[in-house]
C-alpha cells in the first residue's frame, strides 16, 4: 500500500477542549498524500490519568486504520523512565518491527528494527531540530520534517504536521510502515511536551 507513495503528510487533529483547557487528549492523526487525499487515520488509546500525569512517558497504543475503519497497524509501548520505544504490529498480531531511542548528548537518535534485526537509524541533528533522517544499509531511506503551520496555528493549537519523503524507491512496504511509525514516535518524544512548555527537546535525555 505505502510503496505507491513518494510523500506522506501526517497531520495531527486537535480537539477544541484541549485547545481551551490545556488537558491532554488522545492524539489523532490523518495521513494524506501530497495531493491532499486522505489515505489513513490514526488514533491513540491511553488513559486520561496517564496523559495528564505521565506525559510522553505514558503507556499507549496508536491504531492506524483505513477509510473503512479496518486496523492495519498498531503502534504500542509501555511506560518508560528514560528512553522510549515503540513496537509495530499487523492486524493479525505479527510483528512489523519497532524503534528504540538511544542516548545521545547532542541530537536525537532511534534504532530501527524489523522483526529480527537492526535495519536502520533515525538521526536528528542539533542544528536541525525539526528534521530527521532515516538511513539503512548505507543509504538514505527517508526524511521526516516537522512543517511550519503558520504563526496562528503554532501559537494557538497543539497540532503538529510532519512531512515524510521516501528518498529511495527500494524501501520495502515493511520499512515504510516503520517510517510512518517513526513519525508518531518523533511527535510524542520531541514535540508533545514542547506544546506545554514552548520548547523543543534536542538533547539525548529522555523526558
Amino acid at each position: 500500500m505505502l510503496e505507491t507513495y513518494e510523500h506522506l503528510i501526517v497531520r495531527q487533529q486537535v480537539e477544541p477542549l484541549q485547545v481551551f483547557t490545556g488537558l491532554e487528549m488522545n492524539n489523532r492523526y490523518t495521513v494524506i498524500d501530497d495531493h491532499g487525499n486522505d489515505i489513513l487515520f490514526a488514533y491513540e488509546e491511553s488513559s486520561f490519568i496517564s496523559r495528564q500525569f505521565l506525559g510522553s512517558h505514558r503507556p499507549l497504543t496508536i491504531n492506524v486504520i483505513d477509510s473503512e475503519g479496518t486496523v492495519l497497524m498498531t503502534a504500542s509501548r509501555g511506560f518508560f523512565w528514560l528512553l522510549s520505544h515503540l513496537e509495530l504490529r499487523h492486524l493479525n498480531g505479527s510483528v512489523i518491527g519497532g524503534m528504540q531511542r538511544r542516548f545521545k548528548m547532542l541530537g536525537r537518535r532511534f534504532d530501527l528494527y524489523d522483526e529480527n534485526q537492526l535495519v536502520g537509524t533515525i538521526e536528528g541533528p542539533v542544528l536541525r531540530p525539526h528534521t530527521f533522517w532515516i538511513h539503512g544499509n548505507g543509504v538514505e531511506l527517508a526524511k521526516i520534517t516537522k512543517q511550519w503551520s503558520g504563526a496562528g496555528r503554532e501559537m494557538f493549537t497543539a497540532a503538529d504536521t510532519f512531512h515524510i519523503e521516501f528518498t529511495t524507491s527500494s524501501s520495502t512496504e515493511q520499512i515504510r510502515w516503520l517510517i510512518l511509525g517513526a513519525a508518531f514516535s518523533i511527535d510524542l518524544d520531541f514535540f508533545e511536551n514542547r506544546k506545554r512548555r514552548g520548547s523543543v527537546n534536542i538533547g539525548g535525555f529522555g523526558r
